[in-house]
C-alpha cells in the first residue's frame, strides 16, 4: 500500500506540544506499483476535477487580522489545512543561521497549527550555516518522526521509485524528498556551490532554494523543482508552454524529470542573475483532490523590476499547467514575491488566483503572499509576525478548507 494511506493521522496534540522556552537568536508512463512494505510510487489520487468557482470563499477577517498577528493569537484550525510561508532568512546574516534559531522557528509553525509550510532561502551542506540542511533542522524541532534522518541509515532512492514508508527520494531536476509515514519534506535546489559560489562556499553538494514541509492529514504524491527565467530578454531557455503542460499532465515521469532537470543545469551554469525556482509539490487531503502547492522566491530589488516581472508571467504559465492537469488541481501559490500585490495580481489573476494574504504596500512587511484558485475555500488569513526568527516582519498565512 501506499505510505499515503498509512493509518492513523499526526494528532495535533504532538505538533500543539509546548515549544521549549525560546533561547536567545543569535542571528533563508504514469503507473506505481504496491508492495508489502509500505510504499508510494506517487500515483496521484483520483481527483474529482475542479470545484466550481465560488464568490466571496474569504470573507472579511475576524477583527484585528488586517493588521499583523501573533502566531499564538490565531484560532485552532479544526478540520482545515494550515498554510504558512516563511523566509528562513539564511542569507540574512549568522544570526539566523544558528540551531537555536531554527528551533524558534519550528516553534512559531507549531504555535500557528500549520501543517503545510513553504521555505525560502533554505541552505543544505552550505558552510555559513554550518553545513547543516536548514530545512530538515527546522521540520525536525517540529516533528519528531524526522529524527530518523540523523542516523545516516535511511535509505536515499530515485524519486520515481518504490521506497520504504521512510526514505529519501531524490530527483535528477534537483528536487528530494524526506519522506515518513508522519509527514514529507520536499527541497529543491535553485543553485549549488559549483554553480554560483555561496558565500565562500563552492561545493557541488552545497546547495540554496526552496522547501515545502507536509504533514497529515494531507500527503505529498508529487514534486517537482522548474527554474524560473534569468534575465529581462534573452537569457538561457526556460521550459517552453508544451513542456510546462507536459509536467502539468498527471505524474511527472522520469523521462520529463531528467529533460526538466537539463534544463534547470543549463539555466542554473548559464544564469546572468541569482537563479530561482519554483518548487511544485503536488498533496491530496482528506477529501482526495490533488492540489498544487506552489512555492517561490522571485528576484529581488528594484532593479530587478522587469526579470520579476517576466519571472511572475512565467510563474502564472506554471499555475496554468498545474490548474489544467489533469487531474485538474487547486492551487495555493506562495512565498516571497519581492513585489508588491499589485505587481503579483497583474500576472496571477489572469491565471485565475486570488490574494488571501498580503499587504498592498511595495515593501519588505509584505512580500511574504498567499495566492489560491477559486474552488478552495480558505479563512483566517493573516500576517503572522515572526518575532525575530527572520529578517521578514510577517509570515503569510492562511487556512483552506
Amino acid at each position: 500500500m501506499s505510505i499515503w494511506n498509512v493509518a492513523g493521522r499526526w494528532a495535533r496534540n504532538v505538533l500543539q506540544q509546548p515549544a521549549a522556552a525560546p533561547v536567545g537568536n543569535e542571528a533563508r508512463a504514469k503507473n506505481g506499483s504496491a508492495a508489502e512494505t509500505p510504499k508510494d510510487s506517487f500515483t496521484p489520487s483520483p481527483s474529482p476535477g475542479p470545484s466550481p468557482t465560488r464568490p466571496e470563499l474569504n470573507p472579511a477577517p475576524p477583527e484585528g487580522y488586517s493588521k499583523p498577528v501573533k502566531a499564538n493569537e490565531l484560532p485552532d484550525v479544526g478540520n482545515g489545512s494550515g498554510v504558512l510561508t516563511l523566509n528562513l532568512a539564511n542569507g540574512a546574516g549568522s544570526k539566523y543561521r544558528t540551531e537555536d534559531n531554527r528551533e524558534d522557528q519550528a516553534r512559531l509553525i507549531r504555535e500557528t497549527g500549520a501543517n503545510i509550510a513553504g521555505f525560502q532561502e533554505v541552505d543544505i551542506n552550505v558552510d555559513r550555516s554550518g553545513n547543516a540542511n536548514t530545512a530538515l533542522s527546522v521540520v525536525t524541532h517540529l516533528n519528531p518522526a524526522f529524527e530518523a534522518f540523523k542516523s545516516g541509515t535511511v535509505p536515499t532512492v530515485p524519486i520515481g521509485e518504490d521506497a520504504p514508508a521512510t526514505a529519501i527520494r531524490k530527483g535528477n531536476d534537483g528536487t528530494t524528498l524526506y519522506q515518513t509515514p508522519e509527514g514529507t519534506l520536499v527541497t529543491g535546489e535553485s543553485f549549488s556551490g559549483d554553480d554560483r559560489n555561496i558565500k565562500g562556499d563552492s561545493g557541488a553538494d552545497a546547495t540554496y532554494g526552496n522547501a515545502v514541509y507536509v504533514g497529515a492529514p494531507d500527503k505529498v504524491v508529487d514534486a517537482y523543482t522548474i527554474t524560473l527565467p534569468a534575465a529581462e530578454s534573452g537569457g538561457p531557455t526556460v521550459s517552453s508552454p508544451e513542456q510546462l503542460a507536459a509536467l502539468g499532465d498527471g505524474k511527472v515521469t522520469n523521462a520529463e524529470r531528467n529533460e526538466l532537470g537539463q534544463r534547470n543545469e543549463a539555466l542554473r551554469k548559464n544564469s546572468p542573475s541569482e537563479p530561482r525556482t519554483a518548487l511544485v509539490t503536488r498533496v491530496v487531503g482528506p477529501d482526495g483532490r490533488e492540489k498544487s502547492i506552489i512555492n517561490v522566491h522571485l528576484a529581488a530589488g528594484s532593479e530587478s523590476s522587469g526579470l520579476r516581472a517576466k519571472q511572475l508571467a512565467y510563474l502564472a504559465d506554471i499555475a496554468r499547467a498545474e490548474a489544467k492537469g489533469p487531474p485538474a488541481r487547486e492551487l495555493v501559490v506562495m512565498g516571497d514575491f519581492n513585489d508588491s500585490t499589485k505587481n503579483v495580481g497583474d500576472a496571477l489573476e489572469g491565471a485565475g488566483l486570488r490574494r488571501v494574504v498580503g499587504g498592498k504596500k511595495a515593501n519588505g512587511d509584505n512580500f511574504d503572499q498567499v495566492w489560491v484558485s477559486g474552488g478552495l475555500d480558505t479563512d483566517t488569513s493573516a500576517q503572522v509576525k515572526t518575532e525575530g526568527v527572520s529578517d521578514h516582519a510577517h509570515a503569510g498565512y492562511t487556512v483552506i478548507r
